[in-house]
């Protein structure tokens, strides 16, 4: 398994949160958390994205566009020289698509981790793990600093977050 590198987020799943900041749409959570995922992560230096969402009850193609749309102008406003992206995005079947299978383990080890305290199958793929954003963990940020990144300078492990509470999901 060599030669790929995985990037994830944790989105606890707040209520309160999720009622304020997303007025109670699943859609506007999971797309922020797409955006989340993907700033500053491209660049100029890549000929061509693809970027390939599953596809999830109210998912659409005009909402996965606007998450990247909306990262770029983000993006952009750090940058003296502004980003240039070539992408093509599409909201797949995973069925229709093995590639996902292997998004679908990394984030089944994750979870598995999180939920049951089973480490083994995450240090196997411990170093494909290139980040992991966990979002909203307030016990460890402020609450204006809602991104906590873990690296390989900074690895994710349990011992290190808040309690993922029952309501929580990656």
């Amino acid at each position: 398994m060599e030669g790929f590198k995985f990037y994830c987020v944790i989105g606890r799943k707040r209520l309160d949160l999720f009622h304020k900041k997303y007025n109670k749409n699943e859609t506007e959570f999971y797309f922020d958390l797409v955006s989340n995922l993907l700033k500053e992560r491209l660049n100029n230096e890549a000929n061509f994205y693809q970027i390939l969402s599953a596809n999830r009850n109210k998912s659409s193609q005009l909402n996965l566009q606007e998450a990247i749309e909306n990262t770029l102008i983000i993006d952009n406003k750090k940058r003296v020289e502004p980003l240039k992206i070539n992408y093509n995005s599409e909201i797949v079947r995973s069925k229709d698509t093995p590639e996902l299978s292997s998004v679908d383990y990394m984030l089944w080890v994750l979870q598995r981790y999180i939920n049951k305290g089973d480490k083994r199958f995450y240090k196997v793929l411990e170093s494909k793990f290139n980040i992991i954003i966990d979002m909203y963990d307030f016990d460890l940020k402020n609450i204006d600093e809602n991104l906590i990144y873990y690296d390989c300078n900074n690895l994710f492990d349990l011992e290190k977050v808040s309690e993922f509470k029952t309501n929580g999901y990656i």
